[in-house]
């Protein structure tokens, strides 16, 4: 029996030409809305539900009000508002509303009536069934938003760093499908070893059992060859009113960050000889394992390191990003050599999905953060029901690695402790696939063998996560961490170590971006002297927005200059650092070889990061370093601590640069051979 997770509202986008409601359809509803401010917070009180709102405006979604000019200071009640024509046609069809995300309460009414509530959830997927419908009619959906700084949420009250925007902040889709109506798919996909076989399990919940068969569709998704590798029809294995299905693929191509082969599941369900409803899901093959302190993926042993991207940065756009942006925030994590990220917070299926296909691991974390965050009944409960419906909706994509219950919490405190404790208990039933962690920064009071040494909770997950802020927000001097980072291990020597944040936060601290690069560098070289450190992330991408005080800049241009890049996406000196640190390969040398010829020297990286540099490119240009259009050299495997030599054509005069690729297209690592002679 599977653990009950991974639960996906699947969209089915319509086609030209196609029949509408054939079998199952999803429509954007992210036009057409109206939207109101509620400064005085007298909306509920005046039934503003019942009623066209007043002094509405247009609005699209995705929306927050955080990033208007007039209501960029408002934290409260926002109300939007979208008739939803309903043909007669639709009748007996099953019909869902699903919202992308709406920070962090919101109330949905349909032709005045209440239908659903999403309390102290702001960034999770929900859906509401929408029951009651006017069909042949116009239909009047209002959602009442809520941002205060509220008790009753998670981030609870102003415990959070990022900004605090309010609205209806993802996208919304309308599922229109047939009876019997499957609910969701769930897809637990595993790799075994040595012989690159796979085994899936798929649960596909009804309301109830019914007489029907189940057609399935394997096929390669992203890869070249598009190839069916598996098609049948079943007959449905129920347990309760959950349809099961289980089988084998020999051969599959395995999910590796640098190679992220996806595999498109489809079930349709026949009931009467009919197709009645259809579903799917992208999975991938992929074994992550812990071991004697090691991490190893797809059995090869592996040091990873990337960057984390706070959601909500650019102010032209704040929480509401639309997809574009995502993405372009997604190649900007791959053009500093990202293969490992972590979240504080649960963002939309773009965000997933382009890690699914780019290649970059997750840890996926819950909101539950700071340390004025109380361990009460109304905290566990919203924690608990955040948490299983992140791993519901989450639960198939092969980025997600891991799963965080929290981060910079009271760890060492009975209460908030116990609490933690918890949480990683039920990640582990709801997904028993994916290890869980807590991310901890307060593993620094004293370490095993000193008398009153009490366990950080962070030692109940089964890896352990760790900020380091030496020689900033800590009160530790530089020449101190080294030492500390040792007493941490020694603590905990069982547990595979991890950096979770480290990097360096202006104006709080002073010196620009030369003392970030001296303190990436810094800490970087410190990190790869502890052979037990299994990888790292820089904090963070961006300068990203906060509702935090301490900067100058007021209201939706609050921030924290904390990124390689700025709030908008353009590139610091301190980004091409991270990228070379964060490369698996290093170029040594470029030498005369044969006449004519150059032969560059290159060495796989050893410390951070750590794993084999497979089907990368190399190519040499002039000193504009633009590679575009000059001879491609594909490299030899290298594994680390490995010297390679790759014999080119010498078009420079001796000189070059050198620019390395990775297999999925962004650049790994530059280095140029041209000099300048010093000045006397």
């Amino acid at each position: 029996m599977l653990a009950c997770r991974r639960i996906l509202p699947v969209i089915f986008f319509l086609l030209g030409g196609a029949a509408l409601h054939a079998q199952r359809d999803s429509i954007p509803i992210n036009t057409g809305w109206r939207f109101t401010i509620d400064q005085q917070g007298k909306g509920l009180s005046a039934h503003w539900f019942r009623h066209a709102l007043p002094d509405a405006r247009a609005v699209d979604l995705p929306h927050t009000w955080n990033v208007d000019s007039l209501d960029q200071l408002h934290y409260g009640w926002g109300w939007y508002q979208r008739t939803l024509q309903v043909p007669a046609e639709w009748k007996g069809k099953h019909l869902d509303l699903v919202f992308g995300a709406v920070n962090h309460s919101a109330i949905i009414y349909l032709n005045g009536r209440k239908v659903a509530e999403h309390i102290g959830d702001g960034f999770n997927r929900f859906t509401v069934p929408l029951k009651g419908v006017k069909y042949g009619r116009d239909n009047r959906i209002i959602v009442a938003v809520n941002n205060d700084y509220g008790r009753n949420k998670v981030p609870f009250g102003s415990s959070f760093d990022w900004p605090n925007d309010g609205g209806i902040i993802r996208p919304v889709m309308l599922l229109v499908g047939g009876t019997p109506h499957v609910e969701r798919i769930n897809a637990t996909a595993e790799l075994n070893l040595p012989d690159s076989s796979g085994r899936v399990a798929l649960e596909l919940p009804f309301v109830q059992q019914h007489e029907l068969r189940l057609r399935v569709k394997v096929s390669e998704e992203n890869q070249a060859t598009r190839n069916v590798v598996l098609e049948q029809e079943v007959a449905a294995k129920w347990n309760g009113s959950t349809a099961t299905i289980q089988f084998d693929l020999a051969n599959v191509h395995p999910w590796h960050f640098d190679r992220p082969n996806l595999y498109r599941v489809e079930v349709t369900v026949i009931a009467n000889g009919k197709a009645v409803d259809r579903v799917a899901t992208n999975v991938g093959f992929r074994k992550p394992v812990f071991r004697d302190g090691r991490m190893f993926l797809n059995g090869e042993p592996v040091k990873l390191v990337g960057v984390e991207w706070t959601a909500g940065s650019n102010p032209d756009f704040g929480l509401a990003e639309p997809d574009s942006l995502i993405r372009a925030m997604g190649h900007l994590m791959k053009a500093v050599n990202c293969v490992f990220s972590r979240q504080h917070f649960q963002q939309g299926e773009t965000f997933y999905d382009f890690c699914d296909r780019n290649g970059i691991l997750v840890q996926q974390e819950l909101p539950l953060w700071g340390p004025e965050t109380p361990a009460n009944d109304t905290i566990r409960r919203i924690a608990m029901r955040q948490l299983e419906t992140m791993v519901n909706n989450l639960g198939n994509h092969p980025s997600i690695f891991a799963w965080g219950v929290g981060n910079e919490l009271r760890a060492r405190d009975a209460d908030m402790k116990g609490l933690i404790a918890d949480l990683l208990a039920r990640a582990r039933e709801l997904d028993p696939t994916r290890p869980v962690s807590y991310v901890s920064n307060s593993l620094t009071q004293g370490f095993a063998g000193q008398p009153g040494f009490v366990p950080d909770a962070a030692a109940d997950g089964d890896l352990l996560m760790m900020n380091e802020y030496g020689g900033s927000w800590w009160p530790i001097p530089q020449g101190a961490i080294g030492p500390y980072l040792d007493s941490i291990h020694a603590s905990y020597p069982a547990l595979p170590f991890f950096i979770s944040e480290f990097g360096l936060c202006l104006p709080n601290f002073s010196g620009g971006d030369a003392r970030r690069i001296r303190d990436m560098v810094y800490h970087w070289a410190l990190y790869e002297s502890k052979p037990w450190i299994q990888g790292a992330i820089y904090f963070d991408l961006t300068d990203y927005r906060t509702h935090y005080p301490g900067t100058s800049e007021p209201g939706r241009f609050r921030r924290r200059v904390h990124g390689v890049y700025d709030m908008y996406g353009n590139a610091k000196h301190s980004a091409a650092v991270l990228r070379e640190l964060a490369s698996p390969v290093e170029v040594q040398a470029l030498r005369r070889a044969a006449p004519g010829k150059l032969q560059v020297t290159l060495i796989g990286n050893i410390g951070l990061p750590e794993y084999t540099a497979r089907s990368y490119t190399l190519y040499l240009s002039d000193s504009t370093g633009r590679w575009q259009g000059t001879r491609a050299y594909p490299l030899p495997d290298i594994r680390p601590g490995q010297q390679a030599a790759v014999e080119v054509d010498d078009a420079y005069h001796g000189k070059g640069v050198v620019t390395i690729m990775r297999p999925g297209g962004s650049v790994a690592y530059v280095k140029s051979f041209y000099w300048q002679p010093v000045e006397r």
